[in-house]
């Protein structure tokens, strides 16, 4: 007879042990797909509304890194720059990467008229991307920069 409830109780033990698995395999699907729909195809929705349909996107443009002498009395000054600019659209950037000998000769005479004392200050920074961005957009003709990123500024 007890060999008969033992027979009984395992059917009902392996139901309710498949039950738990189904039960938890649906609850970490939902969490999955979940986290997958907030997480990684919420963020792409919103910078899809951020631009407005047709809006050309910004193009990051490397440049090269730029070693030059200061205007400092006996020239033994030198400013180690490396940046990166900021164009409008996909147009501005193929005509900065055409251009990029004349692009850099401008930016090389701005550099070489400039004195360590005039580089030192944050707004001494803040000016001279200002007249950088300025020149610049007197050359471009097929958008304009919107800004330059100093990724290396050093003086000796």
């Amino acid at each position: 007879m007890a060999e008969a409830d033992e027979k009984e109780e395992k059917p009902k033990s392996s139901k309710k042990l498949l039950l738990i698995i189904v039960v938890l395999f649906v609850v970490l699907a939902g969490g999955g797909a979940g986290a997958y729909f907030m997480f990684l195809k919420g963020p792409a929705k919103e910078k899809a509304a951020e631009a407005p349909k047709g809006a050309e996107q910004a193009v990051i443009q490397d440049m090269e890194t730029f070693l030059v002498n200061l205007a400092d009395q006996g020239g033994k000054r030198f400013l180690k720059l490396t940046m990166k600019a900021k164009v409008s659209s996909l147009p501005a950037s193929e005509e900065f990467k055409s251009r990029h000998f004349e692009m850099r000769d401008m930016i090389l005479m701005i550099l070489t008229g400039k004195e360590a004392e005039e580089l030192t200050r944050a707004e001494d920074k803040l000016s001279l991307k200002k007249e950088i961005v300025g020149t610049l957009n007197k050359a471009l003709q097929k958008g304009q920069v919107l800004d330059v990123y100093f990724t290396e500024f050093l003086i000796q």
